[in-house]
């Protein structure tokens, strides 16, 4: 089994039994860092539900300088998204624990998180923040094994959030606890920012059917809850059916 794995968006055009070159930071990885050569196993994925298991063939290197590794498919395996499709709208926390929740939320099964916009949000990320953020939904599905990355939304207000047919979740302690009930197939679940929610907001949620649900029994910061939050919603449905696979090749 392959202990190695590598994001590579042209694994869409791959067939079985056919070699595919992987350069840039991901050849220099397999090559400098993890030492692997010829004959070593790695894992593919496109971040899009594709998975191949595949044989390093050689490893070379350009007239630039640059590594360049050629691996044969010798699996392909197409997934089918997590379900239920958990969408976390959350306050982003300050520093560099929006990274960590990212991360977490990647490792769960989350399949997408968005910036809240509140009355009390203090974080807004810019550009060049939330790129940076899609570089560790990248590296977390390479990590976790996840066969389709975390997708990073544009984000809005809560009107704007609230306006989805999607099974609408407020984290909040003022509701009853989540025991595991099914949400249906698609759910967007509310995180708030520090201080929480206010009266208005929460009403506001109610009043477009939202389920005010408590996830544990002391008050988390906001990272914390949305990874605690996701994973509770995830899990209850995953735990019992698994993501369906259909193969297109040989097994992985």
């Amino acid at each position: 089994m392959a202990d190695h794995r590598v994001l590579l968006e042209t694994l869409s055009s791959a067939a079985l039994g056919a070699c595919i070159d992987i350069a840039g930071d991901e050849a220099h990885h397999l090559t400098r860092v993890k030492r692997l050569e010829a004959g070593a196993p790695i894992e593919l994925l496109d971040g899009r539900g594709l998975r191949a298991s595949a044989i390093i063939e050689r490893t070379t290197k350009t007239r630039g300088g640059e590594w360049l590794v050629s691996a044969r498919i010798e699996g392909l395996t197409r997934e089918a998204p997590i379900s239920p499709r958990v969408e976390v709208w959350a306050s982003s926390p300050k520093g560099d624990r929006l990274s960590s929740m990212i991360d977490g939320l990647s490792q769960v099964g989350a399949a997408a998180w968005a910036p809240l916009h509140t009355t009390r949000t203090i974080v807004d990320p810019r550009d060049h923040k939330l790129e940076r953020l899609v570089r560790i939904t990248a590296e977390a599905a390479k990590q976790s094994g996840r066969a389709w990355t975390l997708e990073i939304a544009k984000g809005g207000s809560l009107a704007v959030a609230l306006d989805t047919t999607d099974t609408l979740v407020v984290a909040d302690a003022s509701g009853p606890d989540f025991t595991g009930e099914s949400m249906g197939p698609r759910v967007r679940l509310f995180i708030g920012p520090e201080g929480g929610f206010t009266p208005q907001e929460l009403e506001q949620a109610r009043s477009r059917g939202a389920r005010l649900l408590r996830f544990g029994p002391h008050t988390m910061r906001i990272e914390t809850a949305a990874v605690v939050a996701a994973a509770m919603l995830v899990h209850h449905q995953v735990a019992a059916v698994s993501s369906p696979r259909t193969s297109t090749g040989a097994p992985a």
